[in-house]
């Protein structure tokens, strides 16, 4: 409710405050009427075409830019171009331009109206078989220890088909969706769509993520493997009334970040820095309604910027296989006891 308050404040905005107003379309040929925000011409450079979007759409980039080079750790991530003191904002999101499926649903109403029907029978039907589970344990005497949760969120599938809509009807957000990407052994598996007749490239996945995380066991990153390969199936058979895309899907879910307990979300700019175990940026909700990237420690000028995606030490503070394993599937990201107890050893693995 917070975020929405703040989003409807950010709406009644007006240019005098530097905020960049939403503006109907006026176009009545499609089902979905909508907001778009206005676009200026940018460069041919991927790079300064994406800053150039974020300052049209109103986010505030300081003494930040988006770089591709061979400095960063994965090729592309946002380094400073000036130095930066610990507090310091270097990017601020009005949340009006976030993905997320309140904001999507102001600005594709008729999807938002078809995106409710089909989650309202996904839903029945894992109420049912979770229904049936019980029942079955309770003749075998057996208690599950992690009941499905019916009401578990779709927000995956959601964002997939916001993020199909906006690059169908050149949206303001289609400048940025079209500079997502991913390159790992998930996103090729993924990509091929080959993988639901062929087991082969599954075990060839496996095979190459066990090479980048030799720590990792083999058949626990098979099973990280499965769990998402029956993640994409289920939303290809659950979602097919509406258009589905298996790569963007798996593309989404490793860019978005959970905002609350109840709204996950794209944020521009935010999705484009990478992960460290150490990282020098925080975020949080400003009192203007912005979501604000802050710096966690002082940063020299041409550093890169770094998230902590996820944590991987077990309640004991030890290293956990099963969350690297994740880790490794998730975000394509491999990680070692090694590089952890290193981490650890400087005390900087605390979310504090």
């Amino acid at each position: 409710m917070l975020l929405f308050a703040a989003y409807k404040s950010i709406q009644s905005t007006n240019n005098n405050n530097g905020v960049v107003p939403l503006k109907l379309s006026t176009s009545t040929n499609s089902a979905d009427v909508v907001p778009t925000l206005k676009v200026s011409s940018t460069t041919n450079d991927a790079d300064a075409t994406f800053m150039q979007w974020c300052s049209d759409v109103g986010i505030t980039c300081t003494g930040v830019e988006l770089q591709t080079t061979s400095k960063s750790v994965a090729d592309r991530g946002v380094f400073t171009t000036q130095d930066v003191s610990i507090g310091d904002t270097v990017i601020s999101i009005p949340y009006y331009a976030a993905l997320t499926e309140e904001n999507a649903a102001v600005y594709c109403p008729a999807l938002a109206r078809e995106l409710f029907d089909i989650q309202k029978g996904v839903i029945k039907k894992e109420k049912k078989r979770s229904k049936l589970k019980r029942i079955w344990n309770k003749i075998r005497s057996k208690r599950e220890e992690n009941e499905l949760q019916p009401a578990g969120g779709h927000w995956q599938a959601a964002l997939t088909a916001y993020a199909l809509k906006s690059l169908e009807v050149d949206h303001a957000w289609s400048p940025w969706i079209q500079q997502w990407a991913r390159d790992d052994p998930t996103q090729t598996l993924v990509d091929g769509s080959s993988w639901r007749d062929d087991d082969e490239v599954i075990k060839k996945a496996v095979l190459d993520f066990h090479k980048m995380a030799p720590d990792i066991p083999e058949f626990k990153i098979a099973a990280a493997v499965g769990i998402r390969l029956q993640q994409i199936d289920d939303y290809s058979d659950q979602y097919n009334r509406i258009p589905t895309d298996p790569s963007l899907y798996s593309t989404v879910l490793s860019r978005a970040v959970g905002l609350s307990d109840n709204v996950t979300a794209v944020l521009p700019m935010h999705d484009m820095i990478n992960h460290s175990f150490e990282p020098n940026i925080g975020l949080t909700f400003a009192d203007d309604g912005c979501i604000k990237l802050f710096a966690t420690k002082d940063i020299p000028k041409d550093q890169e910027l770094f998230l902590k995606y996820m944590d991987v030490l077990d309640e004991e503070g030890e290293w956990d296989e099963d969350k690297a394993a994740w880790l490794l599937v998730q975000w394509g990201i491999p990680c070692s006891r090694s590089d952890i107890e290193q981490v650890c050893g400087a005390g900087l693995m605390s979310d504090d």
